[in-house]
């Protein structure tokens, strides 16, 4: 017979990459970082613009769980 132990949930940390626009200098966000190639192509919210930048540029910030409700 199974018995399920009670465990403390894990808190998820979400991780985003950032890299500045070259035209305003505002960041751009970029959510899913393993499907980055080594040079990709993004468009800045802010002015329009689209700029091409390496993978190394981006700098990573993690962040606290999105959720307001614990999960069941």
């Amino acid at each position: 017979m199974f018995v399920a132990r009670k465990e403390r949930p894990k808190r998820a940390v979400y991780v985003r990459g950032t890299v500045a626009c070259q035209g305003c200098r505002q960041p751009i966000h970029i959510y899913r970082l393993a499907a980055l190639a080594e040079e990709f192509s993004v468009r800045c919210p802010a002015c329009g613009t689209r700029g091409f930048h390496a993978r190394r540029m981006v700098s990573v910030e993690q962040l606290p769980e999105r959720r307001r409700k614990p999960r069941a």
